[in-house]
């Protein structure tokens, strides 16, 4: 009641001319360190205000109080400044993004490797000079390839990324050992069907899995390593089919 009788003189004074209706209860006296001021603050349903008034009769000002902290004013002008340095935000993601991207390099690989040695591939499995064949071994890789992009969605929304990751590497490392031992056509097909599913998986998932481990503004920069992983392996299995016309044994 005494701090309420205190604040009155104050709020009433002639030159303070209100304009808003204070209600007592929640009107509270604090003395500040200089001994010919009071400051008396009061605190409004949606804003704060602060009336600093003099002992002599002056009239007290009106300050809306704000809400921030008052070392928000120096942050914002270290982020303006530092707008002029070097973003590594997305260094932390670039590990996970560049181990992602190696599975759209056998994507690549896989798409170019059969494209040299597959003249000698016929002549040792005995369908040297059948077109059909021939196509087939390469085209079947990218029959398989659709059934894996199609079944990738499901696996995702069950299982994860990670989990997908993890049981997507069961069609490609027993697709590749599959076909790089094998002594028939009916062999050399099933191993390029499987690694095919493989792949088909991973053309979905990869872009997926970096659009979430990747920050927001860096999205555009890393989900491009996709691709680029994917020309990689092309150029690579290119290279390699080079010494592969003089090899009989591809």
């Amino acid at each position: 009641m005494i701090q309420m009788l205190e604040a009155t003189p104050l709020l009433f004074a002639p030159k303070c001319r209100p304009i808003v209706s204070f209600y007592p209860s929640i009107i509270s006296s604090n003395k500040i360190k200089n001994p010919f001021f009071t400051s008396v603050s009061c605190s409004l349903p949606n804003k704060n205000f602060k009336i600093t008034a003099a002992k002599h009769g002056q009239a007290p000002d009106l300050e809306p109080q704000s809400n921030k902290n008052p070392d928000d004013g120096n942050n914002l002008l270290a982020e303006k400044g530092s707008g002029e340095e070097v973003d590594f935000g997305w260094l932390p993601a670039f590990p996970h993004v560049l181990t992602a991207s190696m599975s759209n390099f056998l994507f690549g690989y896989h798409i170019g490797v059969m494209n040299g040695p597959i003249v000698s591939i016929a002549k040792e499995l005995g369908f040297d000079g059948n077109s059909f064949l021939e196509g087939l071994v390469v085209s079947i890789f990218i029959g398989g390839a659709f059934i894996g992009s199609i079944s990738c969605g499901s696996l995702v929304d069950k299982l994860g990324c990670r989990r997908t990751f993890q049981l997507d590497t069961i069609p490609l490392i027993l697709g590749a050992l599959v076909s790089a031992q094998a002594h028939s056509l009916n062999e050399i097909l099933f191993g390029r069907f499987l690694v095919g599913l493989g792949i088909g998986v991973n053309t979905v998932l990869v872009p997926i899995y970096i659009s979430e481990v990747a920050p927001t503004n860096f999205r555009g920069l890393l989900g491009t390593f996709s691709q680029i992983g994917t020309c990689l392996g092309i150029i690579a299995s290119l290279f390699l089919a080079i010494p592969s016309e003089n090899d009989p044994h591809w």
